[in-house]
């Protein structure tokens, strides 16, 4: 380069400019050495700047393990890079021991002074001496310093801003989380604070109905007249007694009201904290009324006692209870019958044998359980039936009464007939056998199923990696594939503008052709490539505080001559109350710029209405896009979000597209965690609907490169 170049105003201009864009720090810092380095010649460099307490910066051909060690090494103590940063006064050759971490043969040094804050970095270059590319790189640092410096405190402050927000939206989170309602009201009663719980019971929204809107009013009379005869009274503290109105359900609620006067903040404030009681003294009367219905039920269970005698003589399965000796001391009839011969001649002959057999297996049985230690018994015996003299088999149950010592007293045994247990038994083995041959043949079948269905997973696997695949190389081919489109376009606008000559018009009209087509295919290549951004995850997000009534307004303005070209009525209507929301501006305009440029496209008569509002629920908006144009039949309003979908398909179709604007707009609104509804009208119109919340500022998009070579822009297609 030549001596005493010194940097053009445009050139200074138009890096102030992308200084002054750049969403952070980092972005203005890597601007500024491939900008600086490439105007002043210089192969290698290093750019390093203070943001409040820590350093970060970019380089030009040092890779990033280089620039992270250099970083690293400022940040320790007594580091030399820092001590450079601050003592530099001239630029000026620096030896590598001064500057560790950085492989330069040679190093030059240049200090960067912003006008407002003084010295807030340093740049490194590759050279030997200072010659004239440093002396231009110095110039033209010293122009942009402030312009830096001016980003570096508007990056700290945001960092203490962002540290406030946190601290303030913990603190809120808190109180919101308690179930009791907290309220801070001045003298005179009126409500500054409250939490989101006070917030059902005293603050109406707009969207409330009357019934709840009256509701709330009840509730501020009733705590505005509690707090006046708590000062009255005197007796700001204490617990007292409230009662109020569920503004849900319409029910009566009581509260245990604790009021005390706030130390710090408004004068004579107090805060108050209603703890619900309505429950406690629900259980109380609850309880209250259970005990009188304890007195009732032990009237009743002597009646039951009377009447479970009565049963228990009528069951039909014999129950007995034995004494410590196993004597039979109380048994019901169906006992009496099996193990009691009858008196007199009825007693004797062959039953009583019968019976006698029975009495001495169950006494041998009862004898026998009584000495072991066991509480409980279930014995299998047989049993014959004196009157059809027929063996049945009988399970005894037998539980043992003890005394307040744990003595057994006596012995109340069950006698289940389980003759058709037993048969039951028999018929669920033979069930059972079935069942196991139904199971192997069913685990067969489920055999050859699970193969089948691995063969299909394998199937789809190769599907979704060649789907992957092919997201991905055009993704990666982003840049291959746009830059010839753009060289044509660039070529042919020269042509046009008659830079190589003049031109007849046949030719310009030619040209006229060639660069409406060529635009119009780059058009479809950004609309293809977007797409597959995002399959292949490659769309980034930059997520940052937005106007959404700003960009409403900038939109309104480009899509203008499209509508006047038309002939159709626009208008917005964006309410006062619109709050600004955290999320990627530029996704925003695309989104917004698809749904305008599809209303514009398929209206031919009419209007065209953009709305914006607070949403319901939480820091979020919603805008509404609508029209009078040709409207979406019923059948269709869910094809119209399919890729590559138009929803005429004929070779003659009016209107052009490559079907992909509503799918990259779903899409993107995916990526910023909003949702896209839509209501038409065939031959009426069309509304479109977007509910967008706020981000946090912290959240990262995917991981992507760069868009190498393409504009980035979504265009409407329906």
């Amino acid at each position: 380069m030549t001596q005493d170049r010194a940097p053009s105003d445009a050139l200074i201009a138009e890096l102030l400019e992308q200084l002054a864009v750049a969403s952070d720090v980092a972005e203005a810092c890597s601007l500024l050495v491939d900008r600086v380095s490439g105007a002043a010649g210089l192969d290698r460099a290093i750019l390093i700047v203070e943001v409040g307490a820590r350093l970060t910066g970019a380089a030009r051909d040092p890779n990033y393990r280089q620039l992270e060690r250099v970083l690293q090494s400022a940040h320790e103590p007594d580091s030399p890079i820092r001590a450079a940063i601050e003592s530099l006064r001239e630029p000026g050759v620096l030896p590598s021991r001064e500057l560790p971490g950085i492989d330069f043969t040679a190093h030059v040094a240049i200090p960067i002074d912003s006008a407002g804050t003084g010295r807030i970095g340093i740049f490194v270059a590759e050279a030997a001496e200072l010659d004239d590319r440093c002396i231009f790189a110095q110039a033209l640092l010293h122009h942009c310093g402030t312009a830096l410096g001016r980003r570096v405190q508007i990056e700290a402050q945001d960092a203490r801003v962002r540290k406030l927000t946190q601290q303030r939206n913990l603190l809120t989170d808190l109180v919101n989380t308690l179930d009791d309602p907290v309220l801070l009201t001045t003298e005179r009663n009126e409500i500054l604070l409250s939490n989101r719980r006070a917030e059902r019971l005293f603050a109406p929204t707009p969207d409330d109905s009357e019934g709840r809107r009256r509701a709330i009013q009840v509730n501020n009379l009733l705590f505005s007249s509690f707090l006046t005869r708590s000062v009255i009274g005197g007796k700001q503290g204490s617990g007292r007694e409230l009662n109020l109105v569920d503004t849900d359900e319409g029910t009566d609620l009581l509260f245990e009201v604790i009021s005390v006067p706030l130390a710090q903040g408004p004068e004579n404030a107090v805060i108050s904290v209603l703890r619900d009681i309505t429950d406690l003294k629900r259980a109380v009367a609850e309880l209250s009324v259970q005990f009188n219905r304890s007195r009732v039920a032990e009237h009743y269970a002597r009646q039951e006692r009377d009447r479970l005698n009565v049963i228990l003589e009528n069951v039909s399965d014999p129950i007995l209870v034995t004494d410590e000796h196993s004597n039979i001391i109380l048994m019901n009839p169906e006992a009496d019958r099996l193990f009691i011969p009858p008196p007199g001649p009825e007693g004797e002959g062959p039953n009583r044998a019968l019976i006698q057999a029975n009495d001495t297996k169950f006494t041998t049985l009862i004898s026998d359980f009584m000495l072991r230690r066991e509480h409980r018994l279930m014995e299998r015996i047989t049993i014959i039936d004196p009157d059809t003299r027929q063996e049945f088999p009988a399970e005894v149950l037998s539980s043992k009464i003890l005394n307040a010592r744990g003595e057994p007293t006596a012995i109340v045994s069950v006698v289940h007939d389980l003759t058709q247990a037993e048969e039951n038994e028999r018929l669920a083995r033979e069930l059972q056998q079935l069942n196991e041959q139904l199971e192997d043949r069913i685990r067969q079948a489920t055999l050859e199923l699970e193969e089948r269905n691995r063969r299909l997973e394998w199937q789809s696997f190769e599907l979704e990696k060649a789907s992957q695949l092919k997201s991905e190389f055009l993704a990666n081919m982003s840049h291959e594939l746009r830059t010839p489109i753009n060289v044509i376009i660039g070529y042919v606008s020269l042509l046009r503008e008659q830079i190589y000559g003049d031109l007849n018009p046949r030719q310009d009209e030619a040209l006229s052709k060639v660069y409406t087509t060529s635009q119009h295919l780059l058009d479809l290549i950004n609309d293809i490539l977007d797409l597959s951004k995002i399959e292949a995850g490659k769309m980034p997000l930059h997520i940052e505080t937005v106007e959404v009534r700003r960009v409403i307004e900038e939109l309104s303005d480009t899509i203008l001559p499209m509508v006047r070209s038309k002939g159709l009525e626009y208008a917005t209507r964006v309410a006062p109350s619109l709050p600004s929301i955290n999320t990627d501006p530029t996704k925003l305009k695309q989104v917004l710029l698809n749904l305008l440029s599809n209303a514009i496209k398929f209206t031919h008569s009419g209007r065209v209405r953009v709305t914006a509002e607070p949403a319901r629920n939480g820091n979020a908006v919603r805008i509404e896009v609508e029209d009078t144009g040709i409207g979406i039949k019923p059948e269709h309003k869910d094809a119209i979000f399919d890729d590559f979908r138009q929803l005429d398909q004929s070779r003659t179709r009016e209107f052009g597209g490559t079907g992909l604007g509503l799918s990259i707009t779903r899409k993107l609104l995916t990526l910023l965690a909003g949702e896209i509804t839509v209501d038409s009208t065939y031959g009426v119109g069309t509304r479109f609907t977007i509910d967008l919340p706020s981000l946090s500022l912290d959240a990262a998009g995917p991981e992507s490169v760069a868009d190498e070579g393409g504009s980035g822009k979504v265009v409407a297609r329906r």
